[in-house]
């Protein structure tokens, strides 16, 4: 697998195909037999279909932080993920404010 830069990001902010991506949110839904999962963000919701071997069953509420690929997928985007792992409100939440802190600084760099 190619080595790629990887844009932490929120669900909202995916709008590139192929790009490697970062992201958190809550569990919309989870279906048993393909692994695929429906995660939401401050009311943007994105379609996950399993990119790994490993048994990770996710349960609705659960918040995730998910890594992979974005695919364009009719008007919007799915992911492919690579992983998708179960995190608690505090990592939820300093995810968030890592996003606004580190949005600040590249902005005020003009990056």
């Amino acid at each position: 697998m190619e080595s790629q830069v990887i844009k932490d990001t929120e669900i909202k902010g995916i709008k590139e195909d192929s790009a490697r991506v970062r992201f958190v949110g809550k569990v919309l839904s989870f279906d048993d037999k393909t692994g695929m999962f429906e995660v939401e963000d401050d009311g943007q919701k994105i379609t996950c279909l399993p990119n790994y071997q490993e048994n990770v069953k996710l349960e609705p509420a659960d918040l995730v932080l998910v890594t992979g690929r974005s695919i364009a997928a009719d008007s919007s985007f799915e992911v492919r993920a690579d992983k998708a792992e179960k995190i608690n409100i505090n990592d939820y939440n300093n995810y968030k404010k890592y996003l606004i802190i580190r949005n600040d600084l590249l902005s005020s760099n003009g990056s």
